[in-house]
């Protein structure tokens, strides 16, 4: 059961649309599948489901490294270290992701509340 679909996937940013409906199809399943093991409420579903598909998809586009700083005058170039983002925070996709998530843990879990007894 696909949670969400390709094009909804690919409105998220335009680094998606070179991507084939069959790949995206792919991480839609991979997502959906971890998705449907959470105990989130079926309206969030969708939506979990396309940030973290796009955060799959992210990742498989992406350079391992960026550069982060360049100088031109006696070249040098400087380039992030991959192994700093890790996980979900490695995309902002992954990032919203575990934003809803956090989001949700917060409404489902019980207050925390001091019972007081006047005898």
């Amino acid at each position: 059961m696909l949670l969400t679909s390709s094009e909804r996937i690919r409105m998220l940013s335009d680094e998606f649309t070179s991507i084939s409906d069959e790949r995206l199809t792919m991480y839609i399943e991979d997502a959906s599948l971890e998705v449907s093991s959470l105990s989130a409420p079926e309206i969030y579903q969708e939506r979990l489901t396309r940030y973290l598909a796009a955060h799959l998809t992210a990742l498989s586009v992406a350079k391992d490294q960026a550069v982060i700083r360049e100088k031109v005058d006696v070249i040098e170039r400087q380039y992030s270290d991959p192994s700093k983002n890790i996980g979900l925070f490695a995309t902002r996709f992954g990032q919203e992701y575990q934003r809803i998530l956090d989001e949700l843990e917060e409404q489902i879990k019980p207050k925390k509340s001091i019972n007081l007894v006047v005898l």
